[in-house]
């Protein structure tokens, strides 16, 4: 495995284990860790938060729908993530991403010692492992898996990835993906106005947020073609100011700090 040389994947920018400020939307974003195309709603979820994040409070529900019985692999893979959210959101978040960013999914961690060896990475970003450990034992896992369990439910999900967007007032399901301009449009109904968006990103601000993103990723988030960040990124590695994250093929890049 490649780890230990890709272990920067990106958090949420909600990393506060306290939010005090009041935003006017709730995001739950819905995801199938069975499936590793249904990650890619997490890039949407990158460009949201970034542009929108002023407005909206994100919350990642993670599942396994298709699992009835006999599927260990994504039931542990599920279980490992939710322990990791006891923790703080931030840090199933940057296992997701882990995940997502060096495609590292079901058929390359298969088996607890993979999981582990996977966590034990993200001890520098503040991870307590004993506590990690604990938790995968705890009735307050089995109690949080159950509440995801029940938001599922009680929103009808049907069919992943699924985004609500949910006011005080009212709140709209959408499944699957779609294009962006979709997403602006229900914010800008539910709230009954159009939405400032930030504006003013570029490849180093968003890598120095993220700590580490794809080229594909990048491309999305600024609407730029590949071969403009590319080009940027190659710039910034000359000045010093960025590097590819080894093992990933040259896709995946981080700051230098």
């Amino acid at each position: 495995m490649e780890l230990e040389q890709c272990n920067e994947s990106s958090c949420s920018l909600e990393e506060s284990s306290i939010q005090v400020t009041y935003k006017p939307l709730e995001l739950f974003y819905f995801m199938d860790i069975s499936d590793p195309d249904g990650l890619h709603v997490m890039t949407l979820i990158k460009k949201l938060e970034l542009e929108y994040g002023h407005l909206i409070r994100f919350r990642m529900v993670s599942t396994v729908p298709s699992c009835v019985g006999g599927c260990q692999e994504e039931v542990r893979l599920l279980t490992m993530i939710k322990a990791m959210e006891l923790q703080g959101k931030r840090h199933a978040m940057r296992f997701m991403r882990h995940l997502h960013i060096n495609d590292i999914f079901l058929k390359d961690s298969s088996n607890d010692n993979d999981l582990w060896e996977i966590a034990r990475s993200f001890v520098g970003y503040g991870l307590d492992i004993d506590e990690l450990a604990a938790d995968i034992q705890s009735n307050q896992l089995l109690s949080a898996l159950a509440v995801d369990h029940e938001i599922l439910k009680d929103w009808e999900i049907e069919s992943l990835p699924a985004l609500t967007f949910v006011t005080r007032d009212e709140a709209l399901k959408i499944e699957g993906l779609y294009p962006y301009d979709v997403y602006q449009a229900v914010m800008a109904e539910l709230l009954g106005y159009v939405p400032t968006r930030e504006t003013g990103w570029d490849v180093e601000k968003v890598l120095g947020r993220y700590d580490a993103s794809t080229i594909t990723e990048l491309a999305f988030i600024l609407e730029l073609d590949k071969p403009v960040i590319e080009r940027e990124l190659k710039k910034l590695s000359l000045q010093q100011r960025c590097r590819p994250v080894p093992g990933c093929s040259g896709q995946a890049w981080a700051t230098n700090k």
